[in-house]
């Protein structure tokens, strides 16, 4: 069965990369999954700016191959929660070449201290731009989710491509729900000059469309429909944000036009799924107002063995067993044959509180007790974690 990873990869200039968890919005799926400056802001003890100069390598004998230190002279301090300051001129452990010593770069550095030692953890170059965003978008912070996501989105089209990236992150890792808030509160000129420079940036596109249609008008809805009929499998990646857009301005039509590229097994994976991770965010955005047209969506593609696990598996997480009866007659079905779908099926009966989906794992477990007990172990793990 044919699936779709995307892997981002970070760099980290100082130490390990720290990952955070996945990003929270669904319509941000091709993006790394690394933290926002002001993630890494919020859980340092010491911020620093300034301009690091004279990289030298360790010559002692039995040195690490590449070891090094490094000067680095404090502009500004962004935060100190250490008590430790003033802090001025430091040695860095690392070697960080400087290309142009007539010009060396700036840079800012999350910082912590342990046992007495500065542990300059996480480092990266800085335009005076980006401390600008920063003292700006920090104190936003503070304030309710999607009210700080308007200030953020002032930043994604910044001529620095550090802090439009930063700020699309922001939105990257924020809940369904601030993000469809926030939709409706930007500035439609913005949002539109967004979705144009995107166009062939299919992670860009998916959010910016998205946005579109939270404060966009039918003219955009216009824009929004064309980029759908027919789907470009160029930009499969960005059609769930562009529907959920569209859905946004055209809602009857929308969802018609979802539910038709769900029913069509002869349509492309990728334009497929695109409209699966449509019915996810609206989950996660609207649980209530959409619950239909999400279950609606999904009754679509649990009798199609290519993509029945997704749904299966999105309503046993979800606990919605409003289309018990139709997951559970699947099993046994050579299109459900794959053991990726019998064993989705299995894990959702043995989650779901309905008489008959007790009744379904008794039989199985006459037939296939290994493949029970695997999964009953397997969901102990899960609800441990």
């Amino acid at each position: 069965m044919k699936r779709l990873f995307v892997v981002g990869v970070a760099l980290v200039l100082l130490g390990p990369p720290l990952f955070a968890q996945l990003h929270a919005c669904s319509l941000c799926t091709g993006m790394a999954q690394r933290d926002t400056l002001g993630m890494e802001y919020e859980r340092a003890q010491l911020v620093l700016f300034g301009q690091i100069s004279n990289p030298r390598f360790n010559t002692q004998p039995g040195a690490a191959p590449g070891s090094g230190s490094t000067d680095f002279r404090v502009e500004k301090v962004l935060k100190d929660t250490t008590g430790r300051g003033p802090w001025k001129d430091i040695v860095l452990p690392r070697y960080l070449p400087v290309l142009d010593a007539k010009n060396p770069p700036r840079m800012l550095f999350f910082c912590d201290v342990i046992k007495d030692r500065l542990d300059p953890y996480h480092g990266r170059t800085a335009s005076p731009a980006l401390l600008e965003y920063l003292g700006a978008t920090l104190p936003q912070r503070t304030k309710p989710r999607a009210q700080a996501l308007v200030a953020y989105a002032k930043y994604l089209d910044h001529p620095d491509a550090a802090v439009a990236d930063d700020a699309f992150h922001e939105f990257a890792k924020s809940k369904d729900e601030d993000v469809g808030q926030a939709s409706k509160l930007l500035d439609r000129a913005l949002v539109r000059r967004l979705v144009q420079s995107a166009k062939n940036d299919p992670d860009r596109l998916s959010l910016f469309a998205f946005l579109l249609g939270g404060c966009g008008d039918q003219q955009d809805a216009k824009s929004l429909r064309a980029l759908l009929e027919p789907p470009n499998p160029n930009l499969a990646r960005a059609i769930d944000g562009v529907l959920a857009g569209y859905i946004q301005l055209q809602p009857k039509d929308g969802w018609n036009l979802a539910y038709k590229h769900l029913a069509d097994r002869k349509q492309q994976f990728a334009v497929r799924f695109a409209v699966v991770r449509t019915l996810r965010f609206y989950h996660g955005w609207q649980p209530k107002d959409a619950q239909a047209q999400v279950l609606h969506g999904l009754s679509l593609i649990v009798p199609d063995g290519e993509f029945a696990d997704l749904a299966i598996e999105d309503l046993r997480q979800w606990r919605n067993w409003d289309l018990t009866t139709s997951i559970l007659s699947q099993y046994g079905k050579a299109s459900h044959a794959a053991p990726i779908t019998k064993r989705s099926i299995i894990r959702y009966a043995l989650t779901c509180p309905l008489p008959e989906a007790r009744a379904f794992v008794e039989r199985v477990r006459r037939s296939d007790p290994e493949t029970v007990n695997d999964l009953e172990e397997y969901l102990q793990f899960e609800r441990k974690r």
